[in-house]
């Protein structure tokens, strides 16, 4: 059951007048609808069929199309299911009970029409059941337009959790594909710091050094992130000294074999996850720009004139510390 009265007072009203005319003309035009949410589908019956609720060809999902439980859904393989606002939910990723808005103007936009409702502030953090936020960080592209934030919550102790939201869509989402971290000051330069998470990152630039990370840290997916603002540039990649850190450094370096990275890594002592407390400390910067120097352009230099510019995935690898 939705409920709105936890929704924002300007809000209420309109969404849960627009409800339930959304829902009857999904239902009236369920087959159209289907159709272009999971174009690898296919009538049978009186049934609508897909593989699954990512939209692969097969026939595990099946979706009511006529009579009283026209727009219910049932996929055989998982057991999942639920109603068509539901459908289109976890089609897209979201959550009915924490942005049923967002599922709305998915639905809306499969009818080829707009909610109507005041238009959401573009930089509003996304609500949920986590508190307010602790930590925000900005994602900007290379000419200083906001592409999505980050947003930390602790919603107690010993727990973190971050939500992104992606500026242009207005939803509580990653943008794909994802942004680098301090893009503005990335497009200056010629070498950078890639670490793992805002935070390390934010520690580095407060030193005058240009640090960037990938969106979610150690859990980024790689193949998902835009490394193209790398390409040409001599990369230091300093990750945890942890296996989820280092796996995240050697994903990275894989992940553009045309992007002259060094793969020169620094020494992180102590606590295992210590790299963002390092890069704060004193003299840390001075350290780090010693390497950047002699390591990254004596580097980045060799590569572009002994391979042309393009060095070999395996090339790029950092040096897992031995065990």
């Amino acid at each position: 059951m939705l409920d709105f009265n936890d929704a924002p007072t300007e809000h209420r009203v309109d969404l849960a007048a627009q409800r339930d005319d959304l829902r009857a003309e999904l239902l009236a035009r369920l087959p159209s609808v289907l159709m272009a949410l999971f174009p690898a589908g296919k009538v049978r019956g009186r049934t609508f069929v897909i593989g699954d609720i990512d939209g692969n060809p097969g026939d595990s999902l099946e979706i009511v199309l006529t009579g009283e439980k026209a727009g219910l859904w049932t996929d055989r393989a998982t057991g999942e299911g639920g109603d068509v606002f539901e459908l289109i939910a976890r089609h897209h990723g979201l959550d009915t009970r924490t942005a049923f808005p967002a599922v709305m103007e998915a639905a809306a936009g499969l009818l080829g029409r707009a909610l109507i409702h005041p238009a959401l502030a573009r930089h509003e953090a996304p609500l949920d059941e986590l508190g307010p936020y602790t930590a925000k960080w900005d994602y900007l592209s290379a000419n200083g337009e906001l592409i999505a934030c980050v947003y930390r919550y602790d919603p107690a102790p010993g727990r973190k959790e971050f939500r992104p939201w992606d500026v242009r869509a207005r939803m509580c989402r990653a943008p794909d594909p994802r942004p680098l971290y301090n893009l503005p000051a990335v497009a200056q330069t010629d070498t950078v710091v890639l670490v793992e998470g805002e935070k390390c990152a934010d520690a580095l630039i407060r030193q005058g050094i240009v640090a960037t990370t990938a969106m979610n840290g150690a859990k980024a997916p790689v193949d998902k992130t835009d490394w193209t603002p790398l390409a040409g540039k001599a990369v230091l990649i300093w990750p945890d000294r942890d296996a989820p850190g280092w796996d995240y450094a050697e994903a990275a370096a894989r992940a553009r074999g045309g992007v002259g990275m060094c793969r020169h890594r620094l020494p992180v002592g102590g606590h295992p996850r210590a790299a963002d407390r390092q890069a704060g400390e004193m003299g840390c910067g001075r350290r780090i720009k010693r390497r950047l120097r002699c390591r990254c352009l004596h580097r980045r230099g060799r590569t572009a004139g002994d391979q042309g510019g393009n060095a070999g995935a395996a090339d790029l690898q950092p040096r897992r510390p031995a065990r």
